[in-house]
């Protein structure tokens, strides 16, 4: 990295600063509302175990179950507010700090220094508001996850800990590839929009000249050529989506098969017969896919 990038970095940091108190409180919100889904599993768990084994219909049980998920919903949206002032915070700081040194440079005119720093902030905010906070998240709920699943069957903690570390792995690998025919593409936009503009510079001389079939054909190829750079973009795009999903679905398919032959007697946990019970599988069950929830979204 050179000292550019590293003062740079720096710079970011020093900004990120300023809402480190806002991002905490984000966190706490997003602990809270991991909590409360893992509580409204639990007692929904309880009501449906309840009622399928024994016939009994537990009202309490379901009330205090909606009440934690109207909490999961609140606190989310606490997290969400928390998150979007701190990326207002920090781009709000970044473009008061940038603007003045814009203008003293003379790079530009009032008007066009504001419409540029507006740009910048509009770039950076998705960063500083989403990015970084559901990486965090993605943290904060998925060690709370996996404590809880480790207290209550070691099996279905371990095969979530192994996609968290698979999923990253393979989503690196593909991003890496995306670099590079991102890298290409842009290579071919920037190129062939140099070659069409020459070519619309020259439009009266190509028509005088009868060079309009040639030059017609000579434009369709390299559009095709960009056109499938694009549709190579998007492959990549689409492939990263889908490789996602499928360890995800793997994982909770896994986790079901397991639950499933472990009540079943085919496959004994090792809580199976000591209060291991439909519930508890019921629970993890329900659990398993919110570990994902914020790995699909970051």
């Amino acid at each position: 990295m050179s000292t550019k990038q590293q003062s740079a970095s720096g710079w970011l940091g020093k900004r990120m600063a300023a809402a480190r108190s806002t991002y905490a409180i984000a966190s706490l919100f997003t602990l809270l509302s991991a909590g409360s889904f893992a509580a409204f599993s639990w007692y929904l768990s309880e009501f449906a175990a309840s009622w399928l084994n024994n016939g009994n219909l537990l009202p309490k049980t379901l009330l205090s179950a909606l009440a934690f998920l109207a909490g999961r919903y609140l606190f989310a949206h606490f997290e969400s507010r928390s998150n979007y002032r701190a990326g207002n915070t920090i781009v709000a700081g970044i473009k008061k700090e940038l603007y003045p040194v814009l203008m003293r440079e003379n790079r530009f005119d009032s008007t066009t220094g504001a419409l540029y720093m507006t740009k910048i902030s509009d770039d950076l905010k998705p960063y500083f508001a989403f990015f970084i906070p559901y990486s965090v998240a993605t943290a904060v709920v998925s060690i709370l996850l996996l404590v809880i699943c480790f207290f209550l069957e070691k099996w279905v903690a371990l095969i979530l800990m192994v996609s968290l570390f698979v999923i990253p792995v393979q989503m690196a690998v593909i991003g890496i590839g995306a670099e590079a025919i991102h890298k290409k593409h842009t290579g071919l936009f920037l190129k062939y929009s140099a070659v069409f503009y020459n070519r619309l510079k020259t439009v009266t001389e190509i028509v005088n000249l009868d060079n309009l079939l040639p030059q017609y054909r000579f434009l369709s190829r390299k559009s095709e050529e960009l056109n499938q750079a694009t549709i190579g973009v998007m492959r990549v795009a689409i492939l990263s989506s889908a490789v996602l999903e499928l360890f995800v679905t793997i994982a909770i398919a896994a986790i079901a098969i397991y639950l499933g032959f472990s009540l079943m007697g085919i496959m004994n946990g090792p809580n199976y017969g000591k209060g291991y019970d439909f519930g508890t599988a019921l629970f993890l069950l329900t659990i398993t896919p919110y570990f994902f929830f914020y790995i699909r979204k970051f």
